[in-house]
């Protein structure tokens, strides 16, 4: 690991997401989105349900992840996250689709539950749209 890098790993409740180096990280948080470098300064931090972009060498990967947390080190950053999907695990038109069936649901009249429930299903799809979107850009 040269000093532009840091180990990275990102985990979920089913499994070892990825771990290896990085030079860099962006993800989305409740307040907006943060960068990681190598020697960031220790920190936790909340992660939103969205989209994260690992640099690796000098290619882009971007994935969607659902809600959690991580724990950066100087040398270290470690994401505990409820889900976690490539770009390329993602189906777009199933995506669209959940959003569509959301935004149905949003426009009907449904309890507080029920609303708190379809936000976060239009949340995921939207997460997973716009990850396919991001790693559609980054390979142009």
């Amino acid at each position: 690991m040269d000093s532009s890098s840091f180990s990275l790993k990102i985990l979920t409740p089913e499994k070892d997401f990825y771990e290896g180096e990085a030079s860099e990280v962006i993800f989305s948080t409740p307040e907006g989105s943060i960068g990681i470098m190598s020697g960031h300064a220790p920190m936790i931090a909340s992660v939103a349900e969205g989209i994260i972009d690992i640099l690796v060498g000098n290619e882009w990967r971007t994935a969607a992840t659902g809600q959690g947390f991580v724990e950066v080190a100087y040398d270290k950053t470690e994401f505990f996250v409820d889900t976690a999907e490539w770009a390329d695990e993602i189906d777009a038109v199933r995506a669209k689709e959940a959003l569509e069936r959301a935004e149905h649901r949003m426009r009907s009249n449904i309890n507080r539950m029920e609303f708190l429930r379809t936000q976060a299903a239009m949340s995921r799809a939207m997460a997973r749209l716009k990850t396919v979107e991001t790693s559609t850009s980054h390979h142009k």
